[in-house]
């Protein structure tokens, strides 16, 4: 007799680590209460950078996007909720008012220490934080921000995002080289001489997300703008069968016997004992500044649990596998399989779970190319150093890729199993 077996297939959040139990949602007795079509209320602080290394950004006008910054984050942010300008150096100075136009002016950056790590310090997780600054750290002392980012930000799936805009430039650049020289740079109307400031922007991965979207909108100068995303959240859209396309199918049958919502595809399998497995595209649509992805360059967690009464028990071994596939008459989409021997990887007569984290590999997961084309290293020889370059930009920016990676796994898909007997 053919044994039939019913398999609903979650999309969910999942975070590596998490308990064994497995919440479930009784029916509610009445309909659910109307959305909202209020938006939601964001309240933005915008910390600008007084030292005197961000004084040459204000001296040329051809295409300088850098004194237009307060009035642009005035506007936008305003229009989100409350926004709230700061200055700083080594200590945060709150502006009232309107006072904060005042950083179109070179004559307000007197700041001899900049210390970035004392407004991540400052800096309310409830808001949308942005640090407005060339990147410059006193005693160049980056990890100690990396750091802070990660246990504030990262460790608690909070997002950062870089953004760095070239600009006109005519001042001092500090502490270049061993030596922490010093010397003035001149970047006249060349636009290939433009010198890089950054907006470091610190948040929810929503908040965060729209910001990026909003902001890019919004600049309509032609200068070189460079994104980068840093987040647990590597798709614009949730990856789930909300979104995905069931293609084909093989010892499994489309079943709708549970009447779950629209992120859940229910199967039957014909037959326990022998493989399984189906296929569903997806069009990968990364967000605004997201890492590159090296999709060949992936690992597949998996946790098997079956029923025993009320409580799920860990099952040990699994033969599941999951393969990403491109196919030429359709390149715009992932195409990926799902496949499984019920015998070999679940408990026969029990109700079986099985949870599935796509995610990249260290070696998958890559900085925009921009990042490294608007990076310098210098080791003491003046002369070499280029003033449209930022120092030792890669290696900042791959340590803020590196504590996202370790603090908070980013993932490309998660793609859970529920087996019914």
């Amino acid at each position: 007799m053919r044994k039939i077996f019913l398999l609903s297939v979650f999309i969910l959040l999942f975070v590596v680590g998490c308990g064994n139990q497995i919440q479930t949602v009784p029916p509610l007795p009445l309909a659910l209460p109307a959305e909202s079509t209020a938006p939601e209320k964001v309240d933005t602080d915008i910390y600008f950078d007084a030292t005197v290394s961000m004084k040459g950004y204000t001296t040329l006008a051809a295409d300088n996007v850098y004194v237009t910054l307060p009035d642009l984050l005035g506007d936008l942010c305003g229009s989100m909720g409350t926004a709230k300008f700061y200055g700083f150096g080594e200590m945060i100075h709150p502006l009232e008012g309107r006072s904060y136009r005042q950083f179109t002016s070179p004559e307000v950056y007197t700041e001899a220490i900049t210390a970035v790590a004392n407004v991540i310090d400052a800096a309310d997780t409830n808001h949308l934080s942005i640090i407005v600054t060339d990147l410059f750290e006193s005693d160049s002392d980056w990890s100690n921000v990396t750091q802070k980012l990660r246990d504030k930000f990262f460790a608690n799936k909070l997002a950062v995002a870089v953004i760095g805009i070239k600009n006109p430039f005519h001042g001092e650049i500090f502490d270049v080289g061993f030596s922490a020289a010093k010397f003035l740079y001149n970047s006249a109307d060349n636009p290939n001489r433009y010198r890089p400031f950054y907006l470091l922007v610190m948040g929810r991965d929503d908040v965060v997300k729209n910001f990026l979207r909003q902001f890019n909108t919004r600049q309509i100068l032609p200068n070189d703008t460079g994104y980068l995303l840093l987040s647990e959240n590597l798709t614009e859209t949730a990856a789930d069968f909300s979104n995905f396309t069931l293609e084909e199918q093989e010892n499994f049958y489309f079943d709708e016997a549970l009447n779950l919502d629209k992120r859940v595809r229910e199967f039957g399998i014909d037959d326990f004992n022998s493989p399984a497995s189906f296929i569903f595209s997806w069009k990968y649509e990364p967000p605004l500044g997201a890492c590159p992805l090296d999709l060949s360059q992936v690992d597949t967690f998996v946790e098997t649990f079956s029923a025993n009464g009320e409580e799920w028990t860990p099952v040990p071994e699994t033969d599941l596998t999951v393969k990403l596939m491109k196919i030429d008459k359709r390149p715009e989409n992932l195409f990926v399989k799902v496949a499984l021997t019920p015998l070999k990887s679940l408990n026969e007569g029990k109700l079986n779970f099985i949870r599935v984290k796509v995610m990249p590999t260290a070696l998958g997961y890559q900085l925009p190319a921009w990042v490294e084309l608007w990076s310098v290293n210098v080791d003491g020889a003046i002369g070499k150093f280029d003033g449209s370059k930022t120092v030792n930009l890669t290696r900042i920016l791959s340590s803020l890729k590196d504590s996202v990676f370790m603090a908070s796994r980013p993932s490309l898909m998660n793609i859970n199993f529920l087996v019914k007997p």
